[in-house]
């Protein structure tokens, strides 16, 4: 677990990581109805509460804004599933098992280019093949991630040593296996690129950094602003690293495991949802 949060923050942490996922959920939920809903009804000329155009792409940029709170939570909370998780590699299979649920309903949230209207799925897809192949889903950038500090914490157990001096709590016991810790970063961000997974290598990086500050939150989340920072709107995600650096207390919450489940399930679910609203909504306009 990230911890060693100094003291007189103590009190401003009252977000457990229940209450944190549940943040994300929400606004992530938010920035796909701008996404997957209002960005195509406003392409194809139809503005919604009698906006105008401006008005419109303005209701956009606020909506998507928003939405970059998510993503770096749910970054910060696949280091702490691997720090506490029991059995890694029932995490990974489930990680990689929604993740291949989901494609499907992401490419009809977001990625088609044909018939974006219409309810018929199966047509929707064979019509779209070429665009939905261009990108693929967010739980393969999470599954990349998992499987990047996973072999970077092997490598940490068996080759650093301790050293209370370094930032990181370890040092590698010999200069050369430095290489071995950085070179699963640069493999997952380069796989990443090349599945064209949501995120791409950024998340990678992102997951990376959260991992090797994990001993010292705030510094986790500085480091890891300052890098994500740079990714198009993502200076926009501020607010999500301030709550993870001050406000998260470490706790899992109250929340049943089979709810947990539900975490995993609703990024399908809700992409679905936002796909066939957006039909409803067109053929209702």
């Amino acid at each position: 677990m990230i911890k060693k949060i100094p003291d007189y923050m103590i009190n401003f942490q009252v977000l457990s990581s229940d209450r944190l996922k549940i943040f994300a959920v929400i606004t992530m939920f938010i920035d796909h109805i701008g996404a997957g809903i209002l960005l195509f009804l406003v392409r194809s000329g139809y503005y919604p509460f009698g906006m105008d155009f401006d008005q419109s792409a303005a209701l956009y940029q606020y909506i998507r804004h928003i939405g970059r709170w998510s993503f770096p939570i749910y970054c910060f909370f696949i280091v702490e599933g691997l720090i506490h998780t029991r059995n890694v590699k029932k995490y990974m299979l489930r990680l990689g098992l929604f993740g291949i649920i989901s494609e499907p309903c992401f490419d009809l949230a977001f990625r088609l280019k044909e018939n974006v209207f219409s309810p018929n799925i199966p047509y929707v897809l064979a019509r779209n093949t070429e665009y939905i192949m261009e990108k693929s889903n967010v739980y393969f950038t999470l599954l990349i991630g998992l499987i990047v500090i996973w072999i970077m914490k092997y490598v940490e157990d068996n080759l650093f040593i301790e050293n209370p001096l370094s930032p990181l709590g370890k040092v590698p016991s010999k200069p050369l296996y430095l290489i071995l810790y950085i070179a699963p970063v640069a493999a997952g961000a380069y796989l990443a690129k090349l599945m064209k997974t949501d995120y791409s290598y950024w998340g990678i990086i992102l997951i990376a950094i959260f991992f090797v500050f994990r001993e010292n939150r705030v510094l986790a989340c500085i480091a890891g602003y300052i890098f994500f920072m740079n990714m198009s709107t993502e200076a926009w995600s501020l607010p999500a690293f301030t709550m993870l650096a001050f406000l998260y207390n470490g706790k899992s919450g109250r929340l049943r495991k089979r709810f947990k489940l539900a975490f995993y399930a609703f990024y399908p679910v809700h992409l679905l949802f936002v796909y066939l609203v957006r039909c409803y909504l067109y053929s209702n306009l």
